[in-house]
């Protein structure tokens, strides 16, 4: 990320702006700025050129936003929900905690295989952790966010006896940072290891971690 003006605060940011004109200027933003990260990549992501894409002004970014690594929080942020829903629509599609376990994983290696998914993941997949230092609880709660669907099929697991999990939600932490850093990895390789050699790779080591089956 450049260093610039566009890191500075603004002191006094309009007001009165009406609601809904409010919302939608924020997602105006929000998207301009998605379009600019995948044409110019973290390190030439400029909050001009978010402007001029949105057509909006800097006092409209200011109402929104206090700094550059603040909208970009707000993008990862709209992208770990979207995470978030993707494998939530994927551990409730099967009824086992064992399914639900490896449907979950399988959904967050997709994010590296599949078209639609894969840019998205190789913009976030490893720069995330650089606004770690300026947003440890936001970005917490944003692990916490994805990591959901998994933590319950594990506890559900270990509550029935298919799994043998002493902490539930801290070995659902590192089977997702397990598997989501070698999405990441394969999201910006090209051309990626061929997913099958990642499955043998990942899955008799996660099905170690929740235990028997």
């Amino acid at each position: 990320m450049s260093s610039d003006s566009e890191n500075q605060q603004s002191s006094s940011p309009e007001s009165g702006t009406a609601p809904g004109h409010s919302v939608d200027e924020r997602d105006r933003l929000l998207s301009a700025a998605m379009q600019v990260l995948e044409r110019s990549g973290w390190w030439g992501f400029k909050v001009d050129s978010v402007l001029k894409m949105a057509g909006l002004s800097t006092r409209s970014f200011y109402r929104h936003f206090g700094k550059k690594t603040d909208l970009l929080l707000a993008l990862l942020e709209r992208q770990f929900a979207n995470n978030a829903v993707w494998l939530r629509q994927h551990t409730d599609a099967v009824t086992t905690p064992y399914a639900k376990v490896f449907a979950y994983v399988g959904a967050l290696l997709d994010m590296a295989y599949l078209d639609d998914k894969r840019r998205p993941t190789s913009l976030f997949g490893s720069h995330w952790r650089e606004l770690m230092p300026s947003y440890p609880e936001e970005l917490e709660r944003c692990i916490e966010l994805v990591i959901a669907p998994l933590a319950e099929a594990i506890f559900e697991g270990t509550a029935s006896g298919e799994f043998d999990s002493d902490d539930p939600v801290d070995d659902a932490r590192a089977i997702y940072f397990l598997v989501a850093s070698v999405t990441a990895d394969q999201a910006t390789l090209r051309p990626a290891t061929p997913r099958d050699e990642i499955e043998h790779m990942l899955l008799p080591f996660i099905a170690r971690i929740i235990g028997p089956h």
